[in-house]
């Protein structure tokens, strides 16, 4: 089942020394084989661009791991009552609050932290803070860091598939409507000549 697709798409490929491929299906059979190569040689290149971009998150994952750490900051004013929203509509959940937390020297560090809507005064949340005590975002996780670089390499493959397949594409519908114009002037030639009128 699978051998005649690919049969086809070899012979589109290459129609060699078919005496009825045009000259426009020996450029669109290159195009179509030159997509086909370049998809495929892009894939160690895209391979080779996930494994850079790990290898610089494991640096930044170690560095991330040591200097920041989680602590427990106790809210010094009520949250917002009601639910805020978004530049994109959506509802937002956390707002800043004022908030103190300890430092690991047993100094106390104030200021604003996210904490849920309705939060009251007293309440304790937990922050990132980083080696100077101000808050921060999480530390990213080896696991975190090996999805951002299998994402990176997806996306670059599939950027350069999806360009070479719309340049496929382009050259199939444009060669499409050149042969729709020629056999339309051919018929308008011999129809006299078919009909006798």
């Amino acid at each position: 089942m699978i051998a005649k697709p690919m049969s086809r798409l070899v012979h589109q490929a290459f129609p060699g020394r078919n005496r009825l491929a045009t000259t426009g299906d020996r450029v669109e059979g290159a195009v179509l084989a030159l997509g086909l190569a370049v998809t495929v040689l892009t894939v160690p290149f895209a391979g080779a661009a996930g494994s850079e971009m790990y290898a610089r998150h494991r640096s930044q994952v170690a560095v991330e791991q040591t200097s920041r750490h989680e602590t427990d900051a106790v809210l010094i004013e009520d949250a917002p009552e009601t639910i805020g929203s978004s530049e994109r509509g959506g509802a937002v959940e956390a707002a800043p609050v004022l908030a103190r937390w300890r430092l690991a020297d047993g100094s106390a560090k104030q200021g604003e932290v996210q904490a849920h809507y309705a939060s009251k005064a007293g309440s304790v949340v937990t922050i990132w803070i980083d080696e100077n005590g101000n808050p921060s975002d999480a530390p990213i996780t080896p696991g975190g860091a090996a999805i951002d670089a299998i994402v990176l390499a997806l996306l670059l493959w599939s950027g350069v598939a999806g360009s070479m397949a719309l340049l496929y594409l382009t050259t199939r519908y444009v060669h499409s409507r050149i042969r729709s114009q020629r056999w339309a002037r051919e018929w308008e030639r011999i129809y006299p000549e078919w009909t006798g009128r």
